[in-house]
């Protein structure tokens, strides 16, 4: 169960316009007309059995903090552990009424800051964006208000260019300490972070600052970053209901300007049970939306984004400092892919074989009647990710760690769930992000990780990364010592895996060797899948040799090299396969070593899982 609340703003709304002759008037009917409704809002709300006793996952403020139970977090499936019930009709028809007066008052006095927080903040409510939009461009408040306001009615559009700017425009009106709070990510980010950024001061602090709202950019496929708009329009949003009733029936309060600010506004309200001799307004839960994801980076990705692993950039997490869902991707799934390096002289080539996760939707859920505290369980069926003849917009991105502006390399509308993906780029530290959009259903799959590359030194023998293929049928069965057909690499990288969890059976090993100018001789192979996943018990009774190492599988070979093959520098293509079927399911070092005739050894290792065969088929 989640319970949101934020952190209030030091910032209050400008001041009102010029005086209408009865706008004290008009003010108080709206404000009587908004706490009827949050009032009705709450009697109306399904009973939880929630108590209120019981550990929290944390305490913000006065709230206790609690998230769903969603499993295993490794997960890509839409299976919240709770899914928010259809409204009553007597609430929604009570938002009318409200709206109704608020559009009338608002009319009569345009200046009002508070009334038109309140307009906006309820068209918000009932998804009506574009009249949030109209509502907010007759504002007449002074100050920087009405512009903020239109700042979050565009991010709710997916306008986000056009929110930024507005966002700007607030930003450059704030005081130094308003806007430096404004812009302090600390409240989203995990902890590691905040103790990060509290050890910096000044220009430092402010560009670190700048690289975490850079590096948040969820999708590069879209234009603007949705998270830094969506964070100031929540910062915008908490401003509407510092000076208004809410669910809780509680004064507004810094803990509720936190929890707003990190995991949006409350969705719905359940009323709980009242202890004995309970005095007071009823005890309120408040849900979050489900949807939203973890969209932070970890202070791993941030610090070092070119040694990030793909956990780094994980959208999945039960337990979250922060959430968001940009308008034009509501879900971001996890994207299969297996990233290789090979060397072009002082640029590197890399190659990314990518596929769509098969996502399971989770299907519509009946109405919660007042009373009911829990939906019945939901069977949810796998199905393909995207249709056939679904229009997909994908893009593979190289990001300087530098100066952080993505590069686009692949820019293909397609239907297909399955691709390749090349660029070639000079030697350097990049955070590689490979994307897709499926812009009808608002989903999108990414796949980030950082590629760190460094200049080759003269002389020194060197490997590629090792890329994995599906062999060919007639390849499949070739055995020990039976030599491959030579092929470019180019005619290869279709039928590169699409992960590092791989299937039981044959595998196909492509690498390159680099420096082998003027060798002449016999290069010695040895390949190698080594269990990563051994208890540590296991571990040391191998190094102390009192249990045998389990090494079931170990090709080593040798082939000669002629010294005119080699001559001009040219990258040395080979290729093996290798039966993985004796081996057990798990994670698996995969390692490579070759000795040149009297030069020092080089190795490349690659880690993989191999998957039960159930549940290689469950992933296809």
């Amino acid at each position: 169960m989640l319970l949101p609340i934020l952190l209030s703003l030091a910032v209050v709304p400008p001041s009102p316009g010029p005086v209408v002759a009865d706008s004290v008037q008009l003010v108080r009917e709206a404000r009587d007309a908004q706490s009827r409704f949050e009032r009705l809002r709450v009697r109306h709300a399904p009973q939880s059995w929630w108590s209120g006793t019981g550990p929290c996952d944390e305490r913000v403020g006065r709230f206790c903090l609690r998230f769903g139970q969603e499993g295993d977090e490794r997960e890509e499936v839409d299976r919240p552990s709770w899914t928010p019930p259809p409204e009553r009709e007597a609430v929604t028809e009570a938002r009318e009424e409200l709206l109704v007066t608020l559009d009338r008052v608002g009319e009569a006095i345009p200046g009002d800051p508070w009334v038109a927080g309140q307009r906006i903040s309820y068209l918000i409510e009932a998804d009506r964006w574009e009249r949030a939009l109209e509502v907010a461009r007759t504002c007449e408040a002074s100050g920087w208000w009405c512009q903020g306001l239109e700042g979050v009615a565009l991010h709710g559009l997916g306008r986000t260019l056009e929110a930024e700017e507005r966002f700007r425009r607030v930003l450059e009106a704030l005081d130094d300490d308003e806007r430096e709070e404004w812009l302090d990510p600390s409240l989203v980010t995990e902890m590691e972070l905040v103790g990060h950024l509290a050890d910096l001061e000044g220009e430092e602090l402010e560009r670190e600052r700048e690289r975490i709202w850079a590096l948040s950019n969820p999708l590069f496929l879209l234009e603007g970053n949705p998270v830094w708009t969506e964070h100031l329009a929540r910062r915008v949003l908490a401003l509407t209901r510092e000076d208004a009733r809410n669910g809780h029936a509680m004064r507004w309060g810094d803990d509720m300007t936190e929890l707003l600010v990190r995991y949006g506004p409350v969705i719905a309200y359940e009323r709980t049970r009242e202890p004995m001799g309970y005095l007071g307004p009823p005890p309120v839960v408040g849900r979050y939306d489900p949807i939203p994801r973890h969209l932070i980076p970890s202070s791993e990705a941030v610090t070092n984004p070119s040694a990030s692993k793909p956990a780094d950039w994980s959208t999945h997490r039960r337990r979250t400092r922060s959430r968001h869902a940009p308008a034009e991707a509501r879900r971001i799934h996890t994207m299969d892919s297996q990233v290789a390096t090979f060397r072009r002289g002082d640029e590197v080539l890399i190659v990314v074989d990518w596929e769509l996760a098969v996502v399971p939707d989770l299907p519509e859920v009946d109405s919660l009647e007042v009373g009911e505290f829990e939906a019945e369980a939901i069977e949810v069926d796998s199905i393909p990710a995207v249709d056939a003849d679904t229009e997909l917009e994908t893009g593979l991105f190289l990001v300087d760690v530098e100066d952080l502006e993505p590069i686009r390399f692949m820019a293909p509308r397609t239907g297909a769930q399955r691709g390749v993906a090349t660029a070639q780029v000079p030697v350097g530290d990049y955070l590689l992000s490979v994307e897709a959009l499926d812009a009808e259903d608002r989903r999108a799959w990414r796949h980030r990780r950082g590629v760190k590359t460094t200049p080759m030194t003269r002389g020194v023998v060197q490997l590629s990364d090792l890329l994995l293929l599906e062999p060919l049928e007639a390849e499949a069965g070739i055995q020990e010592g039976e030599e491959l057909e030579d092929l470019p690499l180019e005619s290869l990288l279709l039928r590169g895996h699409t992960s590092l969890s791989l299937p039981p059976g044959p595998v196909e090993v492509v690498w390159e060797i680099y420096g082998l100018e003027g060798t002449e001789g016999r290069l010695d192979f040895e390949l190698s899948a080594t269990r990563e996943d051994r208890s540590l018990l296991r571990r040391l009774g191998e190094a102390l040799r009192i249990v045998s190492s389990r090494d079931p599988t170990r090709l080593r070979w040798e082939e000669g090299v002629r010294r005119e093959d080699v001559a001009d520098g040219t990258p040395y293509l080979r290729r093996v396969v290798m039966d993985l079927s004796a081996l057990d399911p798990g994670h698996y070092d995969l390692s490579l070593a070759v000795t040149p005739p009297g030069r020092t050894p080089a190795t490349t290792v690659r880690q993989i899982r191999l998957l039960d065969p159930s549940e290689y088929d469950a992933r296809r």
